[in-house]
């Protein structure tokens, strides 16, 4: 049995997931000036909307992370798909070289280094996938240097008020993603739906909140697609888990555990592979509006199971059923959804 009593240096796959959560949520909690006070996160890059009933982008998967290629002045790249990220638009201004602006606060990563919030007043030709815009105006940026680990030409983020308005439909087993202007009647047709999630917001419009329960221990549970997923716990909760079987060593990662017995209030239930365990407290909790002590962040690790919708105005994420050909890739190093 896997021995868990302390905090541990995270291994670096740990440690940027961790930074990119914390990044995309713990600036927007940076200390701030009159101008970033004046100007919330909705009202940055006001041009960077979509438009139209329904419009679909190929994805790619660069480990658990989703990218939209494209391209900001001048400089071509992938930006991220990130339900975390509140924001429309954020740049990279260590790979997009920006001029002007004003400095609006210090963000943190969860590895405890700060890094500076600063505002453009203007950039030109962004595009996003097929979408282009001639320029985008109050525009965030800041230097994720630290995040081109995962891919060198990261250009930034794509967040909430880009697709405010819009339903996400998530497909990682077919590389697409799909914005739904309508309801359940539009996004839900011809699919077949395996669980309906409701969820609550905190602090952040964006962040997905539920209550589940891993055995018999309560978990507040945060959902965000720029993440893998990580179980937070102090030692002795984790060591129960250990011993009730729960939490078992995944055979894909020493390193990592299998997580079962995790159950919705909704009465759904799921396996997850290979998940990161920390007794550490989650860096992005307070931001977010999680007052909890156990935390389960659900990321990759779970949706790339099925196909889900992530609806924010009706506050549901729901689980689809994948595309047969798409259960059968998944199934050689997939759990069976809800198997125990």
């Amino acid at each position: 049995m896997k021995h868990i009593s302390r905090p541990v240096s995270p291994p670096m796959h740990r440690l940027i997931s961790t930074l990119l959560f914390a990044a995309s949520v713990i600036s927007s909690f940076a200390t701030k000036t009159c101008l970033a006070e004046a100007l919330p996160k909705s009202g940055r890059a006001p041009e960077i909307r979509l438009h139209g009933d329904h419009i679909s982008f190929p994805i790619s998967m660069v480990r658990e992370f989703p990218f939209i290629e494209g391209e900001v002045a001048g400089v071509k790249g992938k930006l991220m798909l990130d339900t975390g990220a509140e924001q429309a638009l954020a740049i990279n201004d260590h790979r997009v070289l920006l001029s002007g602006g004003a400095v609006i606060g210090k963000g943190l990563f969860g590895s405890g280094q700060t890094f500076e919030v600063m505002l453009r007043p203007a950039i030109k030709n962004v595009h996003i996938g097929s979408l282009s815009y001639a320029s985008a105006t109050q525009v965030a940026s800041q230097n994720a240097q630290l995040l081109e680990a995962i891919t060198p030409d990261f250009l930034g983020w794509i967040g909430y008020w880009f697709w405010d308005g819009y339903a996400l439909k998530l497909d990682y087993q077919q590389s697409q993603a799909t914005f739904y202007k309508d309801g359940p009647g539009d996004y839900l047709k011809g699919e077949k739906i395996i669980a309906e999630l409701p969820f609550e917001v905190r602090k952040l419009p964006n962040q997905p909140i539920m209550h589940v329960k891993i055995g018999s221990v309560d978990f507040a549970a945060a959902f965000d697609t720029g993440q893998y997923g990580t179980v937070y716990a102090d030692a002795e909760t984790l060591h129960r888990l250990t011993r009730e079987g729960y939490l078992t060593p995944s055979h894909a990662d020493m390193e990592k555990f299998d997580v079962s017995g995790l159950r919705f209030d909704s009465g759904a239930k799921a396996a997850i592979p290979a998940m990161d365990v920390s007794s550490s407290p989650f860096a992005a909790a307070q931001p977010i509006g999680l007052t909890e002590t156990n935390i389960i962040t659900i990321g990759y690790g779970f949706f790339r199971q099925y196909k889900t919708v992530w609806d924010f105005k009706g506050r549901r994420i729901y689980l689809l059923k994948p595309a047969p050909q798409a259960s059968r890739r998944a199934a050689a190093d997939l759990p069976a959804p809800g198997k125990q």
